[in-house]
Order: C-alpha cells, then sequence, then structure tokens
C-alpha cells in the first residue's frame, strides 16, 4: 500500500506510482519536477554558498575591528599642525584668494599647540621711531609712577575715571616704544575650550601693568585667534580686529576679511569679538550684534601707531552705572579722536586692572574668562 505523505498546503499524498506520478488522496495526478537526489545535491550545495558567505563576513568584520585597534591604539597620533615660517611680505591664501577654512578648536585638557605659524615680527629697534616720535613721553629708564599712571622708558600710560550721565567708566591713554609692549595671554598659558581664570590672576601672572578683558575665545569654535605673532585658529566668525606690525589697528567684517593681505602685512594680534564701533573713523549707529543695550563694555581703540587707549564701563547697576549702548559707545571712541575701535568681550567680563589691582566695579564682582590684553615691559627673551 502507497505511503501517505504530505503537500505545502497540507493534503495528505501518496506515495509515487511507477510511471513516476504522484497520486493525491483526493485523486489526483501529479507528476514531480525532479528526482529526491537532485533536490537533495541543490539543498546541499544552496546550504555550502550559505556557510561561505558567514565565514567571508565573519572574517572581514574581524579584519575591521584589527585595523581599527592598530589606528587607535597602536599607532601614534599627531595631532598638532606643523608651524610654518613666513617670509616677509609672502601671501597666504585658499584657492579663492581670500580665507583660510576653519580648523579644529585644542581640547581643553591640552596645552596651547604649536602655531600654524610664526609671523614676521621686526625686532624692537626697528620701531624705535615711536621712541623719537614720542620722545617728551617716556622716561630715560627711570619708573616714575602713581595711583593712576606709570612711565617708563618704553610706556607711558594714565588712566582716568569719568562719571557722566549716570555712566561711570575707564580710560586708559597708552604709549609704547615697542609693539612687543603691547601683548595678549591666554588663561593657565593654554589654548582651548574651557580654560578660564580671573583677570587679575592673569595680570598678576605676566606681569601686566595694564589689562582688561579679551574676546572670550574659548567660549566659541570658530573665530580669528592670532597672540603675539602666533596663528592659533583660522575659522572666521564675525567681526575681526587686526594689529599690526607697523603698529597700526584695522577693522574687517567677516565678509570684507582677506588673510592674505592681513599676512602680508604682518599680523601681530588679532582677535573675534566684536563689532567694530568706527566705520573709517565715523561714530557707527548699526552693528553687527545683538546686544546693542546699556551694558557694561571693554573695548580697545587706536590712535595712531603706538598710540592706543583701553575703554571699561561698568554698569548694570542703578545709581552707580547703567552701562553704554553701542552707539554711545561708537560715539565715546569718535570724540575721543580714535580711527579705529573695537568693543570686546563685556557684561559680566568687563574688568580692568592696574598694577595687578581690579580697579573698577564689575557687574557681580566680575567672572573667569579665557583671555586678556595687557600693556607690560619687555622681558628679556622676549619678542
Amino acid at each position: 500500500m502507497p505511503a501517505l505523505l504530505a503537500t505545502r498546503e497540507g493534503e495528505a499524498i501518496e506515495d509515487s506510482d511507477s510511471s513516476g506520478g504522484i497520486t493525491t488522496a483526493r485523486g489526483k495526478t501529479e507528476v514531480s519536477q525532479r528526482p529526491p537526489a537532485a533536490a537533495s545535491r541543490r539543498l546541499g550545495r544552496k546550504l555550502v554558498r550559505v556557510a561561505l558567505i558567514v565565514v567571508f563576513d565573519l572574517l572581514a568584520a574581524g579584519l575591521g575591528l584589527v585595523v581599527f585597534a592598530l589606528f587607535h591604539h597602536v599607532i601614534p597620533k599627531n595631532l598638532a599642525r606643523p608651524t610654518v615660517q613666513l617670509a616677509a611680505g609672502s601671501p597666504l591664501s585658499t584657492a579663492e584668494g581670500q580665507t583660510l577654512p576653519g580648523s579644529a578648536l585644542a581640547a581643553s585638557s591640552r596645552p596651547a599647540p604649536p602655531p600654524r605659524f610664526l609671523a614676521n615680527r621686526p625686532e624692537a629697534q626697528d620701531f624705535g621711531q615711536w621712541g623719537r616720535q614720542f620722545a617728551d613721553l617716556f622716561s630715560d629708564g627711570e619708573v616714575r609712577r602713581t595711583a593712576n599712571s606709570y612711565i617708563s622708558r618704553d610706556i607711558n600710560l594714565c588712566i582716568e575715571r569719568i562719571q557722566e550721565n549716570g555712566v561711570t567708566y575707564y580710560l586708559a591713554d597708552v604709549y609704547i616704544r615697542n609693539l612687543a609692549n603691547f601683548r595678549t595671554a591666554f588663561a593657565q598659558n593654554q589654548f582651548g575650550r574651557g580654560i578660564t581664570n580671573t583677570v587679575p590672576a592673569m595680570a598678576v601672572e605676566n606681569d601686566a601693568i595694564l589689562a582688561i578683558t579679551g574676546d572670550y575665545y574659548g567660549i566659541r569654535a570658530s573665530g580669528l585667534v592670532i597672540r603675539n605673532g602666533q596663528l592659533y585658529r583660522d575659522s572666521l566668525f564675525d567681526d575681526i580686529l587686526v594689529l599690526n606690525h607697523d603698529g597700526s589697528m584695522e577693522t574687517w567684517t567677516r565678509q570684507s576679511f582677506n588673510f592674505a593681505a592681513v599676512l602680508e602685512r604682518g599680523a601681530w594680534q588679532a582677535w573675534s569679538f566684536g563689532p567694530m564701533l568706527l566705520d573709517h573713523g565715523q561714530p557707527m549707529t548699526e552693528f553687527n550684534s545683538l546686544v546693542a543695550t546699556h551694558n557694561p563694555r571693554s573695548a580697545v581703540g587706536y590712535y595712531e601707531p603706538g598710540h592706543y587707549c583701553f575703554v571699561l564701563v561698568d554698569g548694570r547697576r542703578d545709581g552707580y552705572s547703567t552701562g553704554l549702548t553701542l552707539r554711545q559707545l561708537s560715539r565715546l571712541f569718535y570724540d575721543l579722536g580714535c580711527s579705529v575701535a573695537y568693543n570686546l568681550d563685556g557684561g559680566q567680563s568687563a574688568v580692568m586692572t592696574f598694577m595687578g589691582d581690579m580697579i573698577n566695579q564689575p557687574y557681580k564682582g566680575g567672572r573667569n574668562v579665557s583671555d586678556i590684553v595687557f600693556i607690560a615691559e619687555t622681558l628679556e627673551g622676549q619678542p
């Protein structure tokens, strides 16, 4: 008697007859498509292919893990960019001839990385013209200091406290013999995000005679950073202030900035906070900033090579000082006779020190920041 089998649909079927057909329980005869032995061989070949694919995938995954471990744990990585020396007058530009792309910011736990380039700094004696130009303002070597002034062979500065129209601000008039007297410093002497200190602490660490808050570069991942002739970051943020090697200052919008032109002149310092406060020496009414209302302010102005001013405005304190709007700050620098002026980090950050002591009354006592701008004597070994 024929044996019963089952179809895919669950029907019972009888085993094949002598003609090779299959008779179902419903009496239908179906012709088999291939002998049972051929089907078994085909199934075997299919299983072998599947097994080979699985083995190949496992080998590929293992090789990928080995390569990953090799590059991330065995082979050391040098993330710092090499220092590039620039000859005098050598431009550096992209294919478009304007700006360089942004660069990654160093991790906060790392020391300052080597700069991209060391600007071509003229020696101090090349700036002797400032000494001759302001000869009657410097001493013959003796340091003469009062409660609000400092005069030496290379520096003459005087700080004035002014109260008018419900605002208190401090104006420091500064003459220097050498560009090296106009310096900047990073908190903890490191470049990176999240590295901060107080302005007085940084002023003391760097023997600053006069210091104010910088541009708080570390609060952002972009913005041009050139400090004491070294380029640390080449991406752009908003308005930019550049102090050139000839002692001149110039402000740029982000759209108009020309990196090649700046490097050709030789940049000593560059800040990225803003906004710019004068347009070709004229007061402004519109600014590239969202903080235009009354606030504490920190700013720098330029008269001519070797002659600058620092302005620190207290604010947010009714009855003492409300602060200045950007329009008022712009007008102040215009009235002072500056041809260039630039807003630095203000608000609670706005602090000015003289001989290491804080002389203004910052909002809520001030706060830690990432950098300072300061005036100091040139120490032996410094550029």
